[in-house]
């Protein structure tokens, strides 16, 4: 405190000097228009760099709420694409859901990759769920317990997606051929089909597993086997695999219903 006090004492005509200019230009701007306008100008500009320091402070420690805000916005922008791509399996009384979750493990350097989740049968994940991200498809459940799940990645050579043309609807079958983590291969596309490359591949819907429509990449080269009526496209994912973090799982209740329908109409 005394070191405080002779502070003051030996710098008082500093002090004393920048009070009256502060009171100055309080005078001068309020009553000058120019001067006015200049002077909230700067206290305007200082006060913007006063609030986003607050804010950068601010986001720091609301970093975790804002990430549960913007996985609870993720999860309704999903369900309600899955309920417009679907709109003619969805009874009101039975709704699509769409279960958030996160990866806590993922492998995407072998022949046949899994994922592992933080979460398990009581959050509702069942086997054979689909699992997908705002980006596109990343695999199917095909293990669960209390809670973790175990998941087929799509860059296993055993998972084939059913997967279609957005723009014509021709239907093939998505699988990886355990090249690149960021292609796959879409075969069996008839070539009556009308394929350019940067066309889109979604999700045919054609099984109980993922809900059509999902978006999951784009053509960038077309292929045409020798002796053989289908194209082999290759398909640039949307979702990077080897960068996981939020997931979730599409649960669908009339599953065994849509199954049903699904064998009828073979």
């Amino acid at each position: 405190m005394q070191k405080l006090l002779n502070s003051i004492l030996r710098n008082g005509t500093l002090l004393l000097f920048i009070f009256l200019m502060g009171i100055s230009l309080l005078f001068v701007s309020k009553n000058q228009s120019y001067q006015q306008s200049t002077f909230l100008s700067v206290e305007n500009n200082i006060a913007v760099s006063f609030y986003e320091i607050r804010n950068h402070i601010f986001s720091y420690f609301k970093h975790r709420s804002h990430n549960q805000l913007l996985i609870e916005e993720n999860q309704y922008l999903l369900s309600q694409l899955v309920k417009e791509n679907n709109q003619p399996l969805i009874l009101d009384s039975i709704p699509f859901e769409i279960i958030p979750g996160q990866v806590i493990r993922n492998s995407i350097q072998l022949n046949h990759n899994y994922i592992t989740l933080n979460i398990g049968a009581k959050d509702g994940v069942k086997k054979e769920m689909g699992i997908i991200t705002s980006k596109g498809v990343v695999g199917v459940v095909y293990d669960t317990n209390e809670n973790t799940s175990g998941v087929i990645s799509i860059l296993n050579k055993a998972l084939k997606i059913n997967a279609k043309l957005k723009k014509s609807h021709h239907f093939g079958s998505l699988f990886w051929d355990g090249l690149s983590p960021n292609v796959m291969v879409l075969s069996d596309v008839p070539l009556a089909a009308n394929v350019e490359v940067g066309d889109t591949i979604v999700t045919g819907g054609m099984s109980a597993i993922f809900p059509a429509g999902i978006e999951l990449g784009v053509i960038n080269k077309v292929d045409v086997p020798l002796n053989d009526n289908y194209f082999n496209l290759s398909v640039s994912l949307f979702q990077d695999l080897s960068n996981l973090n939020r997931v979730y799982a599409v649960n669908i209740p009339a599953s065994e219903a849509i199954k049903e329908m699904i064998i009828e109409n073979e």
